[in-house]
């Protein structure tokens, strides 16, 4: 099954891209270029799950105690970082080069669910064992629920139907259905990231700032639940590539930069947080605004003095 080819009317970004990556095959066979075109996005995906597993391999080097154990832990987060740019790129590379394939989107899945699955959880719970045994059996609970509401998101996506025809910009077409797994893995990855970040002087066993471990557990079980939320959240790869969306990103990005010159993994955390957080902040406004509103005015009602909240018997 390939993919479709880029249509003239897509974004400027995107043709030049898909020219960028489809100069060089025009010089090689028919046959190996096809074979390029399914390989090159699938070895992508491939490195998305090799950076998974190192992660897990990196977070279970951290004992209890140990000195490097911060080191190792963040030098996971960061692996999780880095497939999670395995993964947005071997999408994009199999729709540039019209590559896209069944067996790319079921290694797609499988991947994933390594990647923004198992090692999320395990780097959670290695973490939480930095602290206390109590810590770290309760982690152990808020790690498999992270795992399994992760790999229930992953097979909701996959059935997930979908329509060919694209969508206008803002409408549910181009949004996802409840956290995407990777942000969902960013927010759990950032109290790694943190965790090395020594600032004003201050550091506590655990590493980073101690004010933020509190929430690390709270905060991991919330992003595992908004996974398998109703809530949509935007889909921003697509908002990068269309021309009329890039504006709307302007401001975040001036605000990540601002906070990337302060501390890169403090940047980091803001960024996943107020993307995960966003769907829900405004689920909960719109309801308060529509518990809260006025009805209108009746002029016939105002004009003969009754009142619009009460019912004529």
């Amino acid at each position: 099954m390939g993919g479709r080819s880029v249509p003239p009317d897509d974004p400027p970004l995107r043709r030049v891209l898909q020219s960028i990556l489809e100069a060089p095959m025009g010089y090689l066979p028919s046959h190996i270029q096809q074979a390029l075109r399914v390989a090159l996005p699938n070895a992508l995906t491939l490195g998305n799950a090799a950076c998974g597993f190192t992660a897990i391999v990196l977070a279970s080097k951290s004992e209890p105690g140990d000195t490097e154990a911060i080191r190792y832990l963040a030098m996971a987060g960061w692996f999780v970082l880095a497939a999670m740019i395995f993964d947005l790129l071997d999408g994009l590379v199999a729709r540039l080069v019209n590559g896209t394939s069944e067996f790319g989107c079921q290694l797609d899945s499988l991947c994933d669910a390594i990647s923004f699955g198992v090692a999320p959880g395990f780097l959670l719970y290695a973490q939480a064992k930095q602290w206390s045994v109590t810590a770290g059996q309760w982690a152990s609970l808020v790690a498999v629920l992270y795992v399994l509401c992760a790999v229930v998101r992953l097979a909701r996506f996959n059935v997930a139907p979908t329509d060919p025809v694209e969508k206008k910009p803002g409408s549910l077409a181009h949004h996802f259905t409840g956290l995407p797994s990777p942000v969902a893995a960013g927010c759990v990855a950032c109290f790694a990231w943190i965790g090395q970040v020594d600032l004003l002087g201050r550091l506590s066993e655990w590493g980073g700032f101690p004010e933020v471990q509190p929430w690390m557990l709270p905060g991991c079980l919330l992003a595992a639940l908004l996974m398998v939320s109703p809530f949509p959240y935007p889909h921003l790869a697509k908002d990068l590539l269309r021309k009329g969306s890039r504006q709307r990103l302007v401001l975040p990005l001036l605000v990540f930069l601002g906070l990337a010159i302060f501390s890169i993994p403090v940047a980091l955390a803001v960024v996943f947080w107020a993307y995960c957080l966003q769907a829900p902040s405004r689920a909960l406004f719109l309801g308060l605004k529509r518990a809260l509103r006025v009805p209108k005015l009746n002029r016939d009602d105002v004009g003969e003095g009754r009142s619009p909240w009460r019912r004529d018997r």
